[in-house]
């Protein structure tokens, strides 16, 4: 018989033996030392709460959108990204009840981001902690509590591009990307949902009066996202769905000087079939196109400025405007503030960008399609008058 642990004193020693002995005696009642010492510890196991890493990883799985969805894939990683990255090397493994208020502001204090990052992170944390507060109970307070910790910086101010550097940036994208660059801007959509288009998501026809219009559905976006299957290779999982409000459901009229464009897009470049897409894989046609792709990568100048390794794509092409500063989303507001100058409304705007509320949206319901039909006509007229519709 093993004893669970040595004695220091001999008496101690026969004392436990002797109980022990007593306790053989009596076959139908006796546990052995060691499934006694396993017995404890699974008790004092099932007693203590979960460490933080397998609370936050139970509350992804648990969380839900306004709506009452699971969170979208993108959402879901930006999530344990910022877990991993920032709150598990510190917090992963300590139990709930031991994340102390000092602790997290040694942790906040010692964060390595940008304030914007720092803000987030915290803000996750401590959205975590209250979960465990307020609809678990299994803390008393929440220990993530720095006043104004949470709070970011306000968004970067970015200069709307000319249409003069316009130009010059669909200019410099493959033939096959020069469309997307103009919906981006003049109709103001989202990386994800040029890249998910299709040709039956684009009418272009004339109306009673003989004048050309066109229209684009935006009824889905395309993400691309790592899988802890993928984790170990370069394989990354297409996720393609509606966007994440009822607002982001819309469909916005072309401006007038686009519609030659969108024509020979159609012709020349767009996928087959009526479920083809607008912007594919060069590789695949039934593939879509991947912001990586489209990014590209500036060209390499040397010390006299002269191009030493060749960029594409939009890196490529802001470079050549002298507006590196600008990310592709950016040409959606260069869209807005366009949009804005020629007198739409915030509402209008608010459609236009797919940021309305869905009460808003069913509020305008009604005239929203003929007013902005008239704002794509104005916008038209605004390129025309630059000289940027051919």
């Amino acid at each position: 018989m093993v004893a669970p642990a040595t004695f220091t004193a001999r008496i101690d020693a026969e004392a436990w033996l002797a109980a022990e002995r007593r306790q053989v005696e009596e076959p139908e009642t006796w546990v052995s030392p060691k499934t006694r010492l396993e017995m404890a510890r699974r008790a004092v196991e099932a007693d203590r709460l979960p460490t933080f890493r397998e609370y936050a990883e139970s509350w992804i799985e648990s969380r839900r959108n306004s709506r009452g969805e699971h969170l979208r894939p993108t959402t879901r990683d930006k999530y344990l990204s910022l877990l991993r990255v920032h709150i598990y090397p510190t917090f992963g493994d300590v139990p709930l009840d031991q994340v102390t208020r000092a602790a997290v502001r040694s942790w906040h204090e010692q964060l390595d981001a940008t304030d914007s990052t720092k803000a987030h992170v915290y803000t996750t944390l401590r959205t975590i902690l209250n979960t465990a507060v307020t609809d678990d109970e299994l803390l008393d307070k929440n220990p993530a509590y720095l006043r104004g910790a949470g709070v970011r910086s306000s968004h970067r101010h970015v200069k709307p591009a000319s249409l003069e550097e316009l130009a010059v940036m669909v200019e410099a994208m493959p033939e096959r990307r020069r469309l997307l660059l103009l919906l981006a801007t003049w109709c103001a959509l989202r990386s994800g949902e040029l890249r998910e288009l299709r040709r039956a998501d684009v009418v272009i026809g004339r109306d009673e009066a003989g004048e050309p219009f066109g229209w684009v559905h935006v009824r889905r976006g395309v993400v691309r996202t790592s899988t802890a299957e993928a984790a170990s290779g370069t394989r990354t999982v297409v996720h393609v769905g509606p966007p994440k409000t009822d607002a982001g459901i819309r469909t916005v009229s072309i401006p007038g000087f686009m519609l030659p464009a969108v024509r020979e897009h159609l012709l020349q470049h767009a996928s087959p079939g009526e479920d083809g897409l607008l912007f594919s894989s060069e590789r695949d046609p039934t593939a879509h196109l991947s912001e990586a792709t489209l990014n590209g990568r500036a060209a390499v100048l040397d010390s006299d400025g002269n191009v030493r390794n060749a960029g594409f794509g939009w890196r490529e092409a802001r470079r050549r405007a002298g507006r590196q500063d600008l990310d592709l989303h950016d040409l959606r507001h260069t869209g807005a503030s366009m949009a804005g100058e020629e007198g739409a409304s915030m509402a209008e705007l608010m459609y236009r960008l797919g940021h309305s509320t869905p009460s808003m949206a069913m509020r305008y319901q009604h005239s929203r399609l003929d007013r902005d039909r008239d704002l794509g006509r104005r916008l038209s007229a605004r390129a025309e008058r630059a000289g940027t519709g051919d």
